[in-house]
C-alpha cells in the first residue's frame, strides 16, 4: 500500500498554490481494491464518492491555472492532474463492479494526459480537449446517477468483545484512587457556550441559515438577477457552522466552503457563465454541495 500523508499532500499543495490543506485528503493506492480516502472523513463508500467528486473542480482548475503561460507552473499543473486520477480511482472503487469499466477510459486518458506533462509534450488542442473531457466526467459520473457499495472492499466486520470468565477472586467493581493533576497538565476544554444559548438550537440556526442561503441563491441565479448576498450569506454560515465543529467534520465543511468558492471563480460571482459551461452543469455541481451538507449537517436527521 502506497499512502499520501496528510504532511506531505500539504507540501504538494504549496507546491502548486492550492489554498487550503483539506484539499488533498489522503489515498490509499493499490491491491486488489482499487483506492479510496483514508482522512477518515468517509464513513461508507458513497461519502467517499461524494467526496472525490468534489475535489474534481478545483483539480481542474489548478491544471488549467497551473498551464497559463503568464506564470506556468510544471509541477502544480502535474500534481493536480494526478489528483484527478486519484478522485476517478476513488470513486471506481466505491460503486459495484458492473458500474467501474465507463471509468477505465477516463482514466487512461488522464494518465497519458499526465505522461505529456511530466515529459511536456502537451500542446495544441489539449486545454480545449481538457475542458471537454471535464464537462463529460462531471456529468456521467455525477452522484445522483450512481449506485454505491454498502461497504468499503474488503472490509471485514468488527469481532464482538470477548468477556473474561468469571472470576471469584477479582471484583467487578474496582476503585481506583484519583490521581491529583498539576494545573499544568489539565487537558484543554472546549469553551462553553454562552449561558442560555442550546448548542442543539445554534446548529439548528446555522444549519437552517445555510440551507435558505443555498436556496436563494439558486433560484436567484435561475432567475438571472444579482447573486452576490445569497451567495456571501452561504460562505458565511458555512463559515460559522464549521467553528460549531472539529476534526472530521470541520474538515468536510471546509471542502464545501471552498468547493462554494470555487463554483463563485469560475462563474464571476454568479454573473457569468465559463466558456462551454451550461447554467445545468453549475446547478448539478451546487446540487453536490447541497446533497452532502444536508445529509451530513441536518441536527434534525
Amino acid at each position: 500500500m502506497k499512502l499520501l500523508t496528510p504532511g506531505f499532500a500539504l507540501m504538494l499543495a504549496a507546491a502548486w498554490g492550492c489554498s487550503g490543506g483539506a484539499e488533498i485528503p489522503p489515498v490509499e493506492l493499490g491491491g486488489s481494491t482499487g483506492a479510496r480516502l483514508m482522512n477518515g472523513q468517509a464513513r461508507t463508500p458513497a461519502e467517499a464518492y461524494d467526496n472525490a467528486y468534489a475535489l474534481l473542480t478545483r483539480s481542474h482548475y489548478n491544471v488549467r491555472r497551473n498551464l497559463d503561460t503568464r506564470g506556468q507552473n510544471q509541477l502544480g499543473a502535474r500534481e493536480a492532474m494526478a489528483q484527478i486520477i486519484r478522485c476517478l480511482e476513488t470513486m471506481k472503487s466505491c460503486v459495484p463492479a458492473g458500474n467501474q469499466v465507463p471509468f477505465d477510459p477516463y482514466i487512461a486518458r488522464y494518465s497519458g494526459w499526465l505522461t505529456d506533462l511530466e515529459k511536456g509534450t502537451w500542446g495544441g488542442a489539449f486545454l480545449t480537449d481538457f475542458e471537454r473531457n471535464e464537462r463529460e466526467v462531471k456529468s456521467n459520473f455525477h452522484p445522483s446517477n450512481e449506485q454505491f457499495l454498502t461497504e468499503f472492499p474488503g472490509a471485514k466486520p468488527e469481532a464482538p468483545p470477548v468477556k473474561p470468565a468469571d472470576s471469584p477472586l477479582i471484583s467487578d467493581n474496582v476503585e481506583v484512587p484519583a490521581t491529583p493533576r498539576s494545573p499544568g497538565l489539565e487537558s484543554p476544554r472546549p469553551a462553553p457556550e454562552a449561558p442560555g444559548v442550546d448548542p442543539v438550537v445554534t446548529l439548528r440556526l446555522l444549519y437552517r441559515s445555510w440551507s435558505t442561503a443555498h436556496d436563494e441563491l439558486i433560484a436567484a441565479y435561475r432567475a438571472r438577477i444579482p447573486c452576490k448576498g445569497r451567495y456571501d450569506e452561504v460562505l458565511q454560515s458555512l463559515r460559522l457552522l464549521k467553528e460549531k465543529h472539529a476534526g472530521d467534520k470541520a474538515a468536510k465543511l471546509q471542502i464545501y466552503i471552498d468547493y462554494y468558492a470555487d463554483v463563485g471563480e469560475k462563474t464571476r460571482g454568479f454573473c457569468a457563465l465559463p466558456e462551454k459551461t451550461t447554467e445545468k452543469d453549475i446547478l448539478d455541481e451546487l446540487d453536490v454541495a447541497a446533497r452532502v451538507i444536508r445529509k451530513e449537517f441536518n441536527p434534525d436527521r
